[in-house]
């Protein structure tokens, strides 16, 4: 694991890097002193990051009804899911994992003596899972997928593959995922039980709260461009340069990352962009924007129901697009760039008619240009975009039956 040397190396550089070496060496006093505050049986779920989180919330939200004498222990790798979550009363415990070896699992498993465990999405943790394995520890991969290009179908992946014979038990999202991995298992319990990240925008949008400062905006459309990376900033800023309906609308603009020296890149491409910081101080003797750049995180998921078109950022970038479901719930047009191959939902929402896949600044110049001026047309997207995620709802409920199946409490069979 290359990681810990990188980010030791770029630690007094980079933001991200130093939260992440500050809490690994923090780690066993945080552990211990939550530790000291359990009560009950531990059910661990692991989350790598920030989107694991949401993906895995419904899950956990679901587990604290299912198993009410339990207490919940999220943990994560990433400094964006440990610092950004927000508290819930389903969630009793917050750390990060420390580091897989043989020692620190050990540690871990002493201390902390979970009962249940899920891992999120995309997690391997060899030597935790081999421990859970030992101990019989039920032990679940919830929101799996698998693609054809991953080390566990390379000729040299066997160590992964061995990591996938580990888990009691593995819910994958979709049939694809199923066929590629039935073969590598042998006594692993497997089952296709959906993206539950289709239940949890469902939630959001059924619980979405009022953000007063919209309503302070220039009339006008609005369009979210959420998640976005500097290649989006480039490409969104070459067409607003030239664009005759700049004045109609009003750009919001939620960069992936809102340290300083990222808000500072991302402003750069657009004339006279305004802070969210800056304006909500001054609103009183500034101009209402134009391009308004959110610097500030735990908005974005808010934002999309103002939105008459959402733009997904992530695209031009090699690991692709970012949640295109947070938009598409609330009935909304959405556009992205053009890797989405790793993203079945998108791929789905594009293919029911909701998403529009972009290629460059023209492209999107076009798309924008359709989206506003024909009403019919960005309706039925719209439309479409919702009835695809309601379509696909219901994939919490079948990971917590599957769950139910092979993790059976004692404490609550008696409740």
């Amino acid at each position: 694991m290359f990681y810990p040397l990188l980010a030791k190396l770029i630690s007094p550089f980079n933001e991200k890097a130093k939260h992440w070496v500050d809490g690994q060496v923090h780690v066993w006093e945080e552990v211990s002193a939550l530790c000291s505050q359990i009560k009950g049986p531990i059910i661990w779920v692991h989350c790598a990051s920030y989107g694991e989180f949401e993906q895995g919330f419904p899950i956990i939200s679901a587990l604290k009804k299912t198993y009410p004498s339990h207490q919940i222990w999220v943990t994560f790798f990433s400094p964006s899911g440990y610092l950004h979550r927000k508290p819930h009363p389903a969630v009793d415990f917050v750390s990060y994992l420390p580091l897989d070896g043989p020692t620190a699992a050990t540690k871990w498993m002493e201390m902390v003596q979970p009962k249940c465990i899920v891992f999120i999405k995309y997690e391997f943790w060899y030597y935790y899972l081999k421990l859970a394995a030992a101990n019989k520890i039920p032990t679940f991969l919830a929101s799996a997928i698998f693609r054809p290009d991953q080390i566990f179908f390379k000729f040299y992946g066997g160590f992964y593959r061995t990591m996938l014979q580990l888990f009691t038990s593995i819910l994958v999202q979709d049939i694809q995922s199923k066929n590629l991995i039935t073969s590598l298992l042998k006594d692993t319990h497997l089952h296709i039980s959906g993206d539950t990240r289709f239940d949890r925008v469902l939630d959001i949008a059924a619980t979405k709260k009022t953000i007063d400062w919209v309503s302070k905006l220039a009339d006008g459309k609005i369009i979210v461009a959420g998640s976005t990376w500097e290649d989006d900033h480039q490409i969104i800023g070459s067409v607003l340069a030239h664009w005759d309906q700049l004045e109609q609308c009003n750009w919001i603009i939620a960069p992936h990352h809102v340290d300083a020296a990222s808000i500072k890149a991302c402003r750069s491409h657009f004339t006279n962009a305004i802070c969210l910081s800056e304006w909500l101080t001054q609103s009183n003797t500034m101009e209402k924007p134009v391009v308004l750049i959110i610097d500030q995180i735990g908005l974005l998921s808010q934002l999309y129901q103002y939105a008459a078109i959402a733009y997904i950022g992530g695209g031009f970038t090699k690991d692709g697009i970012h949640n295109v479901l947070e938009a598409a719930v609330f009935g909304k047009p959405v556009i992205w760039g053009p890797n989405d191959l790793k993203y079945p939902e998108a791929i789905g929402l594009r293919n029911a008619g909701g998403g529009i896949q972009i290629m460059d600044a023209s492209s999107l110049n076009k798309t924008l240009e359709k989206l506003l001026n024909e009403t019919t047309f960005s309706k039925a997207t719209g439309d479409a975009a919702l009835k695809f995620v309601q379509a696909h709802a219901g994939a919490t409920q079948k990971t917590i039956e599957y769950i139910k199946q092979i993790y059976v409490s004692p404490i609550d069979q008696k409740l």
